[in-house]
């Protein structure tokens, strides 16, 4: 009898080995861009880009591994095969040459602002104002070509929105570019600083919203039949209703 319920326990263990290898894993990493992406103060992970992930792989047989990264970190790991996919990429003819897109699940309107203290909106008023003041950005952000490659222009390098933040209310510099105008908010808030506004000048940025999967991953047949998925739910309806869940206005399609 005790020999019996050794193998039982045995043949029970070798199934969950079995099926425990079995399990496909795509690995993606996550990062704040409220009201998409939010990460709480405990590090849990919420937001309609995740939950759309989530859902499109479960529907394929994938699991998600999610991981907390900067921006920065996840492009080189991406490149180097390290992570599978990171939501929210921009197109940018740079990145073509080792990231491969799926989706989008909608166009959003992201006009790039200029952030100021109040009563300073007429600092930046064209294109050319930016030339004359010091211009906070962060590290691995794409804004927009014209700007992105002025090199006329006195860019100051942030590490992240918290610490831009920290530097405005400092005076570090004049200005921040701001494409995620929730997120630096947000910082602000925490900071209990109210103390703000936008330049006149502003740069209209209509953006495809992707995710961005590695050219030289050995899983690109998986991720053409997840980015099938990811359309399927667009066309369905599913994308808005994820994105009402979280009552954000979902992207036109």
């Amino acid at each position: 009898m005790k020999k019996i319920s050794i193998n039982v326990t045995f043949v029970f263990l070798l199934f969950s080995i079995l099926l425990f290898s079995e399990e496909k894993i795509f690995k993606a990493d996550f990062r704040s861009r409220p009201p998409e992406m939010v990460i709480d103060k405990d590090n849990n992970l919420s937001g309609p880009l995740k939950d759309i992930l989530d859902e499109a792989a479960e529907n394929i047989g994938y699991k998600i591994k999610w991981r907390i990264a900067p921006f920065k970190r996840s492009l080189e790991e991406l490149k180097n095969c390290g992570i599978d996919i990171i939501p929210r990429t921009l197109r940018t003819e740079e990145r073509e040459k080792f990231i491969n897109y799926i989706g989008p699940i909608g166009i959003q309107k992201k006009d790039i602002l200029f952030l100021v203290k109040k009563g300073k909106e007429n600092l930046i008023n064209d294109y050319n104002d930016l030339k004359k003041i010091k211009i906070a950005v962060k590290r691995g952000t794409v804004y927009f070509e014209k700007f992105d490659k002025d090199t006329s222009i006195k860019k100051i390098i942030s590490k992240d929105d918290k610490n831009m933040a920290k530097m405005f209310i400092y005076n570090r510099f004049d200005t921040m570019i701001v494409l995620d105008k929730s997120a630096i908010e947000s910082e602000l808030n925490n900071l209990n600083f109210s103390d703000f506004s936008y330049a006149n000048y502003k740069y209209e940025n209509i953006i495809g919203n992707y995710y961005g999967v590695s050219k030289s991953n050995t899983n690109k047949k998986s991720y053409n039949i997840l980015n099938d998925e990811l359309i399927k739910m667009v066309n369905s309806g599913k994308i808005n209703t994820i994105y009402e869940k979280y009552n954000i206005e979902a992207p036109s399609h």
